[in-house]
């Protein structure tokens, strides 16, 4: 089972969860804020952490900072967000911090485990395909093939010129819906709706963040792409060949 780092300042809180997610399997380390957890990951050689869940309101620095700077430092692993805010805009600031899920409290114990049993499944199958950097063995039939990538959507592995690529659950997510609708135009509205699960959203630039995101690993040549191309005022449009 997942090695997940639990990031919460309320202690009742935090003994719920961790009660409830070792009852699941999994192994949990707790930290009170965000600076014990951001210290507790660039120390995890021998007990690496396999996913964050990760309170916003924290004292000292707050979860936006927090995952930010996790994405910063190039750490790819699954971030659960848990945060009281319910407007769209907090939702927005936490996908554009680098969240992979925002679950707003009072959540529901269920779905909460059900994120983490979905990302720590992915990410595992991910890690036995292609983990730790190393080469591993071609990626299985299955895999889709554009330019010089090969992506397995079932074991979330990613190679490009052979190398492998790791990618965070929501450039899966979002790879796989451009990968869908090859060919078309597709709105950021859409893809807000669709991918980040948004119904209702202000303007925002995530959607164009993340598309920056994939042509940096993708294309050749991220400023000139072949591959994730932009439709001035409307959106983006994937196209395979190139």
């Amino acid at each position: 089972m997942s090695h997940i780092l639990l990031v919460e300042d309320e202690e009742h809180l935090a003994f719920g969860i961790k009660f409830n997610l070792e009852a699941e399997g999994h192994r949990v380390t707790v930290v009170g804020d965000g600076q014990a957890a951001l210290s507790r990951l660039a120390a995890g050689v021998e007990q690496p952490v396999d996913l964050v869940v990760l309170d916003i309101m924290l004292p000292g620095m707050s979860g936006y900072a927090v995952c930010a700077a996790i994405r910063t430092a190039g750490n790819t692993l699954p971030v659960v967000m848990l945060s009281a805010r319910t407007l769209v805009e907090d939702r927005i600031r936490g996908f554009d911090a680098g969240t992979d899920v925002y679950l707003q409290k009072p959540f529901d114990l269920e779905e909460l485990l059900s994120v983490i049993r979905s990302l720590s499944g992915r990410r595992g199958r991910g890690e036995r395909a292609g983990g730790g950097g190393a080469v591993a063995g071609p990626p299985a039939d299955v895999a889709y093939r554009f330019g010089t990538a090969e992506v397995n959507f079932d074991t979330w592995e990613v190679r490009v010129h052979g190398q492998p690529v790791r990618l965070t659950s929501l450039e899966m997510k979002l790879l796989r819906y451009l990968v869908e609708h090859e060919g078309k135009v597709v709105s950021r509205k859409e893809l807000l709706e669709n991918v980040w699960g948004l119904s209702r959203a202000p303007a925002t630039r995530t959607v164009d963040t993340f598309m920056l995101a994939l042509r940096k690993s993708f294309e050749a040549d991220p400023s000139k792409p072949v591959h994730f191309l932009s439709v001035r005022g409307t959106g983006y449009r994937f196209i395979a060949a190139g």
